[in-house]
């Protein structure tokens, strides 16, 4: 990749997604997760789902948004798991009369009302998934879980199975064994209590992206974790992933603007910043993240990286040595491909979105062109009510 060429081309603050490294990506994961079918969740990353269509199973969608974008897409809507809280009424009911969704998930008894209401309105039997809850803001108890298994209407819904998440970066696999003895007892209970049979689980393993820490043996993790993997007690299991998926396909590029010295030592302003840049677990930049410069200089200096946003929480990197900078020199961050270009603060400052571009077999590809979040920030105070 010339990095060179493409940022005479489109210019950064820049975001450059790596097809070919995506779906070599997604194949080493499979060929890990023998067994197991692959869910792709959206949020991560919404520019790079048509890319993967071909190779993954379904598609995790948790707002409307996300299905809009993935319907538009022409993503097939049997590979669709429709999740996440907040399901309102409305979306329910376009969803359940215009199309035939995969799956949808119950978050809460007021989705399973939803559901039931808009299947026997419009007279369609759905499949579901019930979340069972980790204790957190997702999910139902087990005795809500319990309830809709003993009052849900068969000619309406088929429960296909469970979804369990509890979060994301999981280092350890204890973790992980600690989660599926929990779901493997869950269903045993509910095997004897009600003689209902778990087909089919969704499982958020949490798998983790190593932003800071190259040593860690993803083979020897993704082993043990295949290991405990096979001892759901269900023959259907599917994964779901977002950020292990995406993340290493993705490159954020920005440029030195501006450089200045002061008693607390050197500055480099660059026209990117932390609305363009999320890395997990790095604040004020604690942590070292990935990255490669391009620079013209050849001896050593000690610099701070900060953005072009007027605030000192700014900072994208803390006192690196590298060769000495000058305007122009060009940063490139790494492992950027998941949530960066869809959970920074973007509309802070009202600074522009940054272009897009997708990289396969060695061409490049604008699939976003630079977006004026003024035309956002501004008010229409000229509207009508």
């Amino acid at each position: 990749m010339d990095i060179k060429k493409i940022v005479k081309k489109y210019q950064t603050p820049l975001y450059i997604y790596d097809i070919d490294e995506l779906v070599a990506r997604v194949n080493y994961l499979k060929d890990k997760l023998t067994n197991c079918k692959l869910v792709y969740a959206v949020k991560a990353n919404t520019f790079i789902i048509k890319e993967i269509d071909n190779y993954v199973d379904k598609y995790e969608i948790c707002s409307e948004g996300e299905f809009d974008i993935c319907n538009k897409l022409g993503i097939n809507h049997n590979k669709m798991v429709i999740s996440g809280v907040n399901k309102d009424k409305k979306y329910v009911e376009k969803l359940i009369s215009n199309y035939d969704i995969g799956r949808y998930t119950i978050e809460s008894l007021i989705h399973y009302k939803y559901l039931e209401e808009y299947s026997k309105k419009y007279n369609k039997k759905i499949n579901v998934l019930i979340r069972l809850t980790s204790g957190n803001q997702f999910g139902v108890s087990e005795s809500d879980f319990k309830y809709i298994i003993e009052n849900y209407d068969k000619d309406l819904m088929t429960i296909c199975g469970l979804e369990y998440f509890s979060g994301t970066q999981k280092h350890s696999t204890k973790k992980i064994q600690k989660e599926i003895d929990y779901i493997n007892e869950f269903i045993n209970v509910l095997k004897e209590e009600y003689n209902f049979d778990i087909n089919e689980v969704e499982y958020g393993p949490g798998l983790p992206v190593m932003y800071y820490d190259d040593d860690f043996d993803e083979d020897a993790f993704f082993k043990e974790v295949k290991e405990i993997l096979n001892q759901i007690n269900c023959n259907n299991i599917l994964i779901e992933t977002g950020r292990s998926v995406s993340a290493s396909c993705g490159k954020y590029l920005t440029s030195v603007v501006d450089l200045k010295s002061n008693k607390n030592g050197n500055f480099a302003i660059v026209d990117g910043g932390i609305n363009h840049l999320v890395y997990y677990g790095s604040t004020l930049s604690m942590k070292t993240p990935n990255f490669d410069l391009i620079s013209k200089g050849k001896e050593k200096d000690t610099y701070n990286i900060f953005g072009s946003l007027c605030t000192t929480n700014d900072i994208l990197l803390k006192n690196i040595n590298v060769n000495k900078l000058s305007l122009g020199d060009i940063f490139i961050f790494k492992k950027v491909g998941a949530y960066s270009s869809t959970e920074g603060i973007s509309l802070f400052l009202s600074r522009d979105l940054p272009k897009i571009v997708l990289y396969k077999d060695g061409k490049t590809k604008l699939i976003r062109d630079i977006i004026k979040t003024s035309d956002i920030n501004y008010p229409e105070y000229e509207r009508g009510e």
